[in-house]
């Protein structure tokens, strides 16, 4: 398996998992997950069509408007309460929407603000680290200046956008470590049969 494939896996689990976590909060539809989450359909739809294969939800009848609902089931459960703990281990991916699904579930289902604001901090650490790919390179005589403009604005741009993102990052582990002013407590997204 190579890197892609394990990264989109990867992308794949954290995905379902988040997606399992908000079945179990209420969210039971496709168009739900849309509004409340702001999860595309065609992320949700193949993430849904895996949970139902591996039994972890059910799903019920179309409604009169021909929405689906979704429910967490037993082995969902079960799954969603020790399935976050791999993501953690493995650490951030690369990608700083899965990485923040992850610190979410280690804060909802693990009920753990420590692991999630920690997890954060790595993924920030990560994207600092991974400016140095962004080196101006020399560039060959042969090279026309507006496509040497170009590769520097880009290089530049992609520089921006991972200090931009390592701070948010940074921003969110500190407030993951601060009480949160819901309702409901971390850990509680799977309520107890």
């Amino acid at each position: 398996m190579d890197v892609s494939e394990t990264r989109d896996k990867r992308r794949r689990n954290d995905l379902d998992l988040f997606v399992l976590a908000l079945i179990a909060s209420g969210v039971s539809t496709p168009y739900e997950l849309k509004m409340a989450a702001g999860l595309s359909p065609g992320a949700t739809i193949p993430a849904l069509r895996r949970l139902l294969d591996e039994e972890l939800v059910i799903q019920g009848e179309p409604g009169s408007r021909g929405r689906t609902e979704y429910k967490i089931a037993p082995l969902g459960r079960k799954h969603l309460r020790s399935g976050w703990r791999e993501l953690i281990v493995q650490g951030p991916s690369g990608d700083l929407d899965a990485d923040l699904r992850v610190a979410l579930l280690a804060l909802w289902v693990g009920g753990d603000r420590r692991l999630a604001s920690d997890f954060l901090h790595q993924s920030a650490a990560q994207r600092l680290e991974s400016i140095g790919r962004f080196e101006e390179p020399d560039e060959p005589a042969s090279v026309p200046p507006i496509a040497a403009w170009y590769r520097k604005l880009r290089s530049a741009s992609s520089v921006a956008l991972l200090k931009g993102e390592s701070a948010a990052a940074l921003a969110m582990a500190k407030a993951m470590l601060r009480n949160t002013s819901g309702k409901r407590k971390p850990g509680r997204a799977t309520p107890k049969p």
